[in-house]
């Protein structure tokens, strides 16, 4: 098993690099945690949610195990997390009631297409379509308070930022994942595909890495 590991390491150095990423906001987030908002101490349990489940899977993969099932699982939790993220933000808005009924609506879409042996193409694409969704509602309410002296000190605009480029990027990859993952199609032809997801998700974690390193200026940013 540990030789099979340095292979795939070998042969997909891109995914050791994006899953060691999701390791630097959690070390951030601990190390500012005193600083850090309610909303965005709930961000530390989405990157532990993509870690665990990065690690759970290169276990499937080198035992040998199909993934498909935790692929298919993860939207569901990440979901809540990222509700949970953003109805902190949306307390006391008429904006709240429709993340909550989105959020319920998403959550028993993916749980009716969960698929055991495939790839759930609608769960992957319900998840993403919900997370872009909610940035830009999000994005519209500081907008429209205009609370936000300088956007650039603004915790969750950069998070919102890299969540918005992580899941309006793989969208397509989600629309059609049922064709990438098909055995119509060569590790060489997916390749590019996957290559594409493991950078947008090292964005994210840069983009949500800078969210915390500026929470230190958060108070004196907003009006």
């Amino acid at each position: 098993m540990i030789e099979r590991l340095f292979h795939l390491i070998e042969k997909y150095p891109l995914n050791l690099v994006s899953h060691l990423f999701s390791l630097l906001p959690i070390v951030l987030g601990l190390t500012f945690f005193n600083c850090l908002s309610k909303s965005y101490r709930l961000v530390l349990l989405l990157f532990a949610l993509y870690f665990i489940s990065d690690t759970y899977s290169l276990w499937l993969v080198m035992a040998r195990v199909s993934t498909y099932p935790i692929q298919n699982l993860q939207p569901l939790f990440e979901i809540s997390i990222v509700t949970a993220v953003y109805l902190n933000s949306f307390q006391k808005n008429e904006t709240e009631k429709w993340v909550k009924l989105a959020a319920i609506l998403s959550a028993i879409i993916i749980i009716f297409s969960y698929r055991q042996n495939t790839i759930s193409t609608v769960g992957l694409t319900t998840q993403r379509l919900f997370e872009t969704v909610v940035v830009l509602l999000y994005f519209n309410k500081i907008l429209i308070e205009a609370r936000v002296k300088n956007i650039l000190f603004h915790s969750m605009f950069w998070l919102s930022s890299g969540l918005l480029i992580y899941s309006a990027g793989t969208f397509f990859f989600s629309l059609f994942s049922s064709y990438l993952y098909s055995d119509t199609i060569t590790n060489e032809e997916f390749d590019p595909f996957w290559k594409l997801n493991q950078i947008l998700f090292i964005i994210l974690c840069l983009m949500s890495s800078v969210g915390i390193w500026v929470c230190r200026y958060e108070t004196d940013n907003l009006s």
